[in-house]
């Protein structure tokens, strides 16, 4: 039976807007900052909570900690 997998990996467009968004930028600050349009922004966030499951960006907080994702 075939039972095809989600690829949950994140792009490197959305790891770099969603450190952003982990370190507190709003949506116009990271859209300014990356040379982004806000509806990007938005888009590569809305596509980072379906990829991992998630809501809102506690949630993604939580997710990046227990990962390690930003840590140096």
């Amino acid at each position: 039976m075939c039972s095809p997998r989600f690829n949950s990996r994140l792009s490197d467009a959305e790891m770099r807007v969603m450190k952003l968004v982990y370190d507190g930028f709003r949506i116009d600050e990271i859209a300014d900052t990356l040379y982004l349009s806000p509806h990007t922004v938005k888009n590569h966030i809305k596509s980072v909570y379906t990829k991992l499951k998630i809501h809102e960006k506690s949630e993604f907080i939580r997710y990046a900690n227990s990962k390690n994702l930003f840590k140096e």
